[in-house]
């Protein structure tokens, strides 16, 4: 059984997309951070700062470009900056240098799977068993919003998911030792990665057959009914809370 956790009243429009209620993402991770006691946070895709802003532990934020509009110098003691590609950063070994696990991870750069995955593998070796990685940008609410074209965000100026949502199907299928828990987060969701295994080599190992079967393939082909109807939403609340 891939989820552990009971469906909630979720709205379904007719094309098969579920109405978010839940809290924003940055007021869930901001919550979310503060219930764990994170003692080490790991941010892949920084941009603005807007969520670094609300971090109040010591952290390391990744991003090949940073645009800070937000204060992201915080009360901690320790604030890492790696103006990089998470690709450059993970290969540098810095981690394991710095002798940092991080106790938390938050994954919101390159809305593509394949370097999904990638920071997926890369986050769940460096961590502890019970660390925890979040997902941002898993629940969709249009076809369209899923493109691979990179030019959808600049042009319409709307939230682009990507092929972000990929990477749910791919751990129900080959990584069923997880935790997947999928949080109504406006706008666009979040996943809750828990029960890592900084040891496990089966994303590695079939990442090139996880390419071939799922790099191509859309939403529209996939189906959002098929999608949703395979994951159980939960109330950001009802999640702090428990």
């Amino acid at each position: 059984m891939f989820w552990k956790v009971k469906k909630t009243a979720t709205h379904k429009r007719d094309d098969g997309f579920p109405e978010l209620s839940g809290m924003s993402y940055y007021d869930f991770l901001e919550q979310a951070l503060l219930k764990k006691s994170v003692h080490w946070y790991l941010e892949i895709g920084t941009r603005n700062g807007r969520s670094l802003n609300r971090c109040q532990s010591n952290y390391i934020a990744i991003d090949p470009e940073f645009n800070l509009s937000y204060n992201i110098i915080n009360g901690a003691k320790n604030n890492l900056i790696f103006q990089q590609t998470s690709d450059d950063f993970f290969a540098s070994g810095v981690l394991s240098k710095l002798d940092i696990k991080p106790d938390a991870a938050f994954i919101d750069g390159m809305h593509l799977i394949e370097f999904v995955l990638r920071d997926f593998i890369n986050c769940e070796a460096n961590m502890n068993p019970r660390s925890t990685i979040f997902l941002h940008d898993v629940c969709p609410y249009n076809y369209a919003q899923t493109t691979r074209d990179i030019t959808y965000m600049t042009e319409l100026k709307q939230p682009w998911t990507g092929d972000v949502w990929k990477i749910i199907p791919i751990l129900q299928q080959y990584r069923p030792d997880l935790q997947i828990d999928i949080i109504d987060a406006k706008t666009t969701g979040f996943g809750v990665i828990t029960n890592l295994d900084p040891n496990s080599q089966v994303l590695v190992n079939k990442f090139d057959e996880i390419m071939e079967n799922f790099l191509h393939l859309t939403l529209n082909e996939y189906g959002a009914d098929r999608y949703y109807d395979a994951i159980s939403l939960k109330s950001s609340s009802e999640y702090l809370a428990d």
